[in-house]
């Protein structure tokens, strides 16, 4: 008998998601009639909460707007966004339907400002103005009049002189460092004022007193998440970005300064920088209470409880490590390595099929009742009564970076998204940008109680796995 392969089409639902997008640059924000602000970045166009002006709804490339947005702009005659990319083309957007479509334009360059009229958009490429008729969405030969809105172009520089009640006009971070306002967004009784590199603040207008401070995720290159203390952690090159989650408030700890930041250091991570030489791994892991931080044929092993370091040291590469009670697991390029702590002596672990001996072993996720061990190619489940063998699952991102995972459910994601498996059943699921990813290069995963956590280069989020699995 053939194996029966459930391959399950997951069709994005917004409730399914929680995103936490990344702000490096807010290109500009706008709003509609409804009053509803939108923010404007590279690769989306994200929708604010009106009461907490938090990011609540986010168009990217899986609504076919462009990945390299330069502005966007709502016209409120049409109900529409006009969103044009770095290139000069323009697309018409409808935020309800979560559609785009591209505008035919003989020449395409870039612009420098966005304007909307009674009757035209202007596409504004320095040297000449380029207009679109908004209803025969075709090329004019007419000139911006004084009914003309503009988005874009806004000097810095203004915002002393236009809005004297921001002084000083920066932005303190964790680092001390003075951040300038990069521009001012006033709507209503708000005012939307970003920051470069951190995020955006809310004022109120009429007081202006400061409403929300938002930070966006910071952490380059996030290669691991773990779940402590009422908040999540994504671990990454500079440093680890912590949200607490029942705050939905973000915190940034640079290791160039960790630890003498005004944020707390994370009650896992005190006391530890005095103690490493390097902060550049590849790969951590916090479990029962002891920080692993790996890197290449090393890991050192930091004891929360105790602030004692220990170095792990081999002469194969370490891909990923499981502690549980006494018992040390160490997967490696030349097979998977058992200790018994704190006597014992690391031995081969042998599977009944020698699956796992001499050869690649790229993760482990363990679960209630099982241990599972990932080589890329086969899933090796191991119990108390014995040994398991699975196919890999019909699609593997590659090349992968992430594995995460709990009892009968393995998440592989990397380059193209990421798949859900569950190999007893063989149910395989598969996101992408279409189905609501933020990005297809998945870099860090995290599977805690009925949550996904998700990390890419464009941010991180949060699925809900009861929406596809049964």
């Amino acid at each position: 008998m053939g194996i029966l392969v459930a391959l399950l089409a997951y069709i994005y639902n917004p409730s399914d998601w929680q995103h936490y997008p990344r702000l490096e640059e807010i290109r500009n924000f706008t709003a509609d009639a409804f009053n509803t602000v939108y923010m404007v970045t590279n690769d989306a166009i994200i929708e604010l909460e009106s009461e907490s002006n938090l990011p609540e709804r986010i168009f990217s490339s899986a609504q076919g707007s462009p990945s390299d947005i330069s502005l966007a702009a709502y016209d409120r005659d049409l109900a529409r966004l006009w969103v044009v990319s770095t290139r000069g083309e323009l697309y018409a957007f409808n935020s309800s339907g979560g559609l785009a479509r591209k505008i035919f334009l003989t020449a395409t360059s870039s612009i420098r400002r966005l304007g909307i009229s009674d009757e035209y958009i202007f596409l504004d490429h320095d040297s000449s103005v380029q207009a679109v008729n908004k209803r025969s969405e075709r090329q004019a030969d007419v000139a911006p009049d004084s009914t003309t809105v503009w988005v874009g172009s806004y000097n810095p520089q203004n915002i002393r002189k236009d809005y004297p009640f921001l002084a000083p006009w920066v932005f303190l971070d964790e680092r001390m460092y003075q951040i300038p306002y990069s521009a001012v967004f006033t709507h209503r009784n708000k005012a939307y004022v970003s920051v470069y590199g951190y995020g955006y603040l809310v004022f109120d207008r009429l007081s202006w007193r400061e409403l929300l401070q938002y930070s966006s995720p910071r952490a380059n290159e996030v290669h691991s998440l773990f779940a402590f203390d009422s908040s999540l952690y994504a671990f990454g090159k500079n440093g680890v970005d912590q949200l607490v989650l029942k705050q939905e408030k973000m915190l940034y700890h640079p290791f160039a300064r960790w630890g003498t930041t005004r944020n707390e250091t994370p009650s896992w991570g005190a006391g530890i920088m005095d103690k490493l030489r390097r902060t550049n791994y590849e790969k951590a892991r916090l479990i029962e209470g002891n920080l692993f931080l790996l890197e290449k044929r090393e890991a050192d092993v930091f004891n929360v409880k105790k602030k004692v370091l220990s170095e792990i040291r081999t002469q194969a590469w370490i891909y990923d490590v499981d502690f549980h009670k006494d018992s040390l697991f160490v997967a490696t390029d030349d097979g998977v390595f058992l200790t018994v702590i704190p006597t014992g002596e690391p031995q081969p672990l042998k599977d009944e099929r020698s699956k796992l001996y001499r050869d690649d072993v790229l993760a482990i996720v363990r679960g209630d009742h099982a241990r599972y061990f990932w080589t890329g190619r086969l899933l090796v489940k191991q119990t108390g009564e014995g040994w398991e063998y699975f196919t890999s699952p019909g699609f593997i991102p590659v090349p992968q970076k992430a594995v995460a995972g709990r009892d009968s459910l393995i998440v592989l994601g990397g380059a193209g998204g990421l798949v859900i498996y569950n190999p007893e059943t063989y149910l395989q699921i598969s996101l992408t940008t279409r189905e609501g990813l933020l990005s297809d290069n998945v870099t860090a995963l995290l599977v805690d109680g009925n949550y996904l956590w998700i990390a890419t280069d464009a941010g991180l989020s949060r699925f809900d796995l009861g929406a596809v699995l049964p």
